[in-house]
Parts: structure tokens; sequence; C-alpha cells
């Protein structure tokens, strides 16, 4: 469990302050772990799932620690259909809902349901009425919230998403999940970069961005539109870096 102290949290904030600035590693400078684009035969959805979680630790972990940050590696939690989930945030059972994805700062620990990832798979989740986009959704649609959920973890890291309610938070919560959106997309061009990567593998995650994007009418804005979702993604895969995310954090949103 993480017990980020207010000081550390100050200092943290200020050390931040310039964004990435000193993340110098471009997405392509990291190690080249293997990736699994579909389910191998006689595998699992748990088992794509950890696959997931092992290449964005092989990927961040280097960037963050060779710049003087902590090893964002992370704990996970993949429960099966049924299968309660033991976390210390408050989150509903999978009986009343059983499609969930969210990562628990308490916990050190990023869920996903095999139920969410399966709906994410088959395009069958969705947050918003919007009509249903034409193109399907697949693998890479459960990859891009994996990496979502992943640059939470990176956050909170940093000091910009705190553990405790009583902290406050260094930017929006609108500011924060865009800013994920972006960093899933610059670990997404490090995936293209090692050629594993494929036109529909990105109108998966397009799909998915917008099957979760918020309604503009929204009176609370917290996640961001499928507009401005997809907008930060690109900017993330289009520059692979993670500097190239700051403005999400450094400008309200």
């Amino acid at each position: 469990m993480k017990n980020i102290a207010k000081v550390l949290f100050i200092f943290l904030f200020t050390f931040f302050l310039a964004g990435w600035a000193h993340l110098e590693n471009s997405a392509s400078a990291a190690p080249q772990p293997n990736y699994v684009k579909d389910l191998p035969p006689g595998h699992s959805m748990h088992d794509y799932l950890l696959y997931l979680a092992k290449d964005l630790d092989a990927f961040w972990s280097p960037i963050m620690v060779g710049d003087g940050y902590a090893d964002p590696a992370t704990t996970y939690s993949f429960p099966a259909p049924g299968v309660p989930v033991k976390t210390n945030c408050a989150v509903e059972e999978p009986a009343d809902f059983p499609a969930q994805a969210f990562y628990c700062g308490f916990d050190d620990q990023i869920v996903m349901t095999q139920e969410m990832a399966r709906q994410l798979w088959d395009g069958t989740y969705r947050t918003n009425y919007e009509a249903p986009v034409t193109f399907k959704a697949g693998d890479f649609s459960v990859a891009f919230v994996m990496a979502h959920e992943y640059a939470h973890n990176l956050q909170t890291e940093l000091g910009w998403l705190p553990v405790y309610e009583e902290e406050e938070p260094l930017a929006t919560s609108r500011s924060l999940e865009l800013n994920a959106d972006c960093l899933a997309g610059v670990w997404t061009r490090s995936v293209n970069d090692r050629g594993l990567l494929d036109a529909s593998d990105l109108n998966e995650a397009k799909r998915t961005l917008t099957d979760l994007g918020q309604d503009p009418s929204d009176p609370n804005p917290t996640h961001g539109t499928p507009q401005e979702r997809s907008k930060a993604f690109l900017l993330g895969y289009n520059n692979g870096t993670a500097p190239s995310c700051d403005p999400y954090l450094l400008n309200p949103y």
C-alpha cells in the first residue's frame, strides 16, 4: 500500500511542475518485450490480461527508473465472473456490477474483471448513448483500457493522483482521465514501433474511446467526451513521449 505523506506529496508537485520534461526517453527507446495481440489457443482472458500487464511494466519501468522516479510496477487482479472484487477501494460487487476496470491506490492494484474484458472485446460495453460505431471491437479495446488504468498508477507514483480523500488532487478528474488516455497512446505507439500494431487495432482503440466517452451535455464531465478522449489518445500516440501529455495536467480541463 502506498503511503504518500504530505511533505512527499508537495515535493513531488514541485518537482513535477514542469511535467514529464525530465522523461527524455521516447516510446521507441524502451525495451521491446513480447506483446500478444490475440488469445493463443488454449489460453484464457486472464492470461491475456496478464500479458498486457507485464508489457506495460516492461515499457514504463525503465523510463520512470531511468529518470529518477520509483519503479511503477503494481499488482493486478483479474476476477473471473462471479468472483468478488477484493480491494480497499469502495467498489460494487460483481453480482451488482460485473464489468469493472479501475486502479485502487490504497492497494496499488489494477483491477479488471474478466467480464469487463469480454464486453470490451465484444463491443457490448458502453457508457453513453451515441450511435454505435461501425467498426468492430477486439483485443486492443481491452489493451487500451488496461493501459489507461496503468497510467493512473503512474499518476499516483508522480503525486498527481492522491491515494487518500483528505489529500487535494493536483488536477481535475477530467484532466487526469485525459492525461491517462494520452499516456495510453504513448504506450500504443511503442506497440506500433515493434511492428505489432495494425489499422484494425487503432480502430479498436478509437471505438473504445467512442463507447466510453461522456455525453457532451453531462453536467459532471469527469472523463471527457468521445472527441476529447480520442484527441488525447492520438496526441500521445503521434508524439510517442510522455511529456507530450503534460498539457492535460498543467492546464485545467
